[in-house]
């Protein structure tokens, strides 16, 4: 599995409460195993300003709605495609944490942890609230069982302006209709 992948949730997967029509893009897997994902397609009924004040620093519509991340947490994140990202120092994690990610100029940004606004240069944005982790072995196995289907990701799956018509237009392509 690797960051830029989408797994789409198969129609057997419907009883399942918690990601039944649901596409993560999965967006680290670290060395010791562990996988997280961003569940791309569950917009929530509260808007972007409601949910974050330090959000408004990186979405450029604050009356856009935040989504559902996963169900891990409700820290606040943002994916974010910019404009250029060389010379922005924090893009670049530390080397023994560098993991690239296959979007070009597509990243995640950690709300809390950010100093500031990106002046202008983040093109499209999404506030996501909560991720989805996988522990060691644990995604492999549900591969195994086919709980997910796997497609690569573009920009435009990441930021579709109709989220909620997403899962089925990833289901085909992820299932060679």
């Amino acid at each position: 599995m690797t960051p830029g992948t989408l797994l789409v949730a198969p129609p057997s997967q419907d009883a399942d409460p918690v990601f039944a029509q649901t596409v993560v893009l999965l967006v680290d897997q670290e060395p010791n195993g562990i996988t997280t994902g961003i569940a791309i397609n569950r917009p929530l009924d509260q808007k972007v300003v409601d949910s974050s004040a330090l959000a408004l620093l990186f979405v450029p519509e604050p009356d856009a709605r935040a989504f559902w991340g996963g169900p891990m947490g409700s820290d606040p994140a943002i994916l974010a495609q910019f404009r250029s990202v060389d010379d922005l120092e924090w893009f670049h994690l530390p080397v023994r944490q560098r993991r690239p990610f296959p979007l070009p100029d597509v990243g995640v940004v950690a709300v809390a942890e950010h100093p500031g606004p990106f002046e202008d240069r983040i093109v499209r944005a999404r506030l996501f609230i909560g991720l989805c982790v996988w522990g060691r072995g644990q995604l492999e196995a549900e591969l195994e069982r086919e709980t997910w289907l796997q497609t690569p990701a573009t920009p435009d799956d990441i930021f579709a302006p109709r989220p909620e018509r997403l899962w089925p237009e990833l289901l085909a392509r992820a299932s060679g209709r």
